[in-house]
């Protein structure tokens, strides 16, 4: 008898454990008595695999930091109100909108990087603080200069800064030479936006390359640093083009001297070490909020963690 008692006290000591395990992990029996999930669980996207995360503006938290998974953020322009052409902020945002999302990452805890800094890690030859985020504009826009880099500065941040050479050059609202080697100095990474905007696919070889080379080469004699990351113009040849024109890009990029290469397709990490010219980045618009912002970025929830 004493045998057939501990039997049974075993046996029921299983369907106990079991049955505390499945309240714990979140699966419950319904009315229906089916079972049922309390929490979706989110899987992490494996190295080279890209992944959309949810921007409603209630914050979720995700995925820990890894060199696959850093968000690099795409900004354009940083203006005092958005602008009638551009309603919805696909190119802009505000500049108090900027000043709180950065406000928002430095109290959540989040740690800026550069670009080549994560190439760095990428290449396993650094490691990443905890929470990393790659902060990236293009064009060069003076309002850049005028309303994003004075807020880095208080923060103490770096960011990524496409620039077109060209542009500088003709006048107009874009950064001249003397504020990209002024936001250089200060610990901004100045990158190669092409020297004239051309969008690649329309562009003959020869051109191409000028625009590859030549304004790596104008940069680097205004910045005096080596330039080693290119943004892509519209995105392209990663939008439309074949997998000829890439490669046939890739090469150029490689045999002008540069280490890696920025898209503009709006997924979130899934950086793939084996092809580092092809960088994925989240646009960031005039029309999110800060909740939204947060959640894209699988950051805490602004007002549970006191950062708005």
């Amino acid at each position: 008898m004493a045998d057939d008692a501990k039997a049974f006290f075993g046996a029921a000591m299983v369907v106990l454990i079991v049955a505390v395990s499945l309240v714990a992990a979140g699966v419950v029996e319904d009315g229906g008595g089916s079972a049922s999930v309390s929490a979706p669980v989110l899987a992490l996207p494996a190295i080279g695999q890209t992944f959309s995360p949810q921007t409603s503006d209630a914050a979720t938290e995700g995925p820990p930091a890894a060199p696959a998974d850093v968000p690099i953020l795409m900004y354009h322009q940083v203006l005092p109100s958005l602008p009638e052409s551009d309603p919805t902020g696909e190119l802009a945002v505000t500049a108090d909108a900027f000043a709180d999302q950065v406000a928002y990452l430095d109290c959540a805890g989040f740690t800026s990087i550069t670009v080549g800094q994560l190439l760095d890690a990428l290449e396993g030859n650094a490691e990443l603080p905890a929470k990393p985020v790659v902060l990236s504009f293009d064009d060069g826009w003076i309002d850049q200069y005028d309303n994003a880099f004075p807020v880095l500065k208080e923060h103490g941040f770096t960011a990524s800064f496409g620039v077109i050479p060209g542009f500088a050059d003709a006048g107009g609202p874009y950064v001249s030479r003397e504020q990209m080697k002024e936001m250089s100095d200060a610990g901004m990474e100045i990158t190669s936006h092409s020297a004239s905007h051309v969008t690649v696919l329309a562009a003959e070889d020869d051109a191409l390359r000028g625009e590859i080379v030549d304004s790596k080469a104008a940069i680097e004699a205004a910045i005096g640093k080596t330039v080693e990351v290119f943004v892509y113009p519209s995105g392209e040849p990663f939008r439309n083009g074949t997998a000829e024109d890439q490669a046939k890009i890739v090469q150029m990029l490689r045999n002008a001297g540069y280490r890696g290469a920025l898209l503009a397709n709006n997924t979130y990490g899934g950086h793939d070490a084996a092809h580092p010219f092809e960088l994925n980045r989240m646009r960031v618009t005039g029309e999110q909020g800060l909740g939204t912002f947060a959640g894209s970025i699988y950051g805490p929830s602004p007002d549970e963690a006191g950062c708005r």
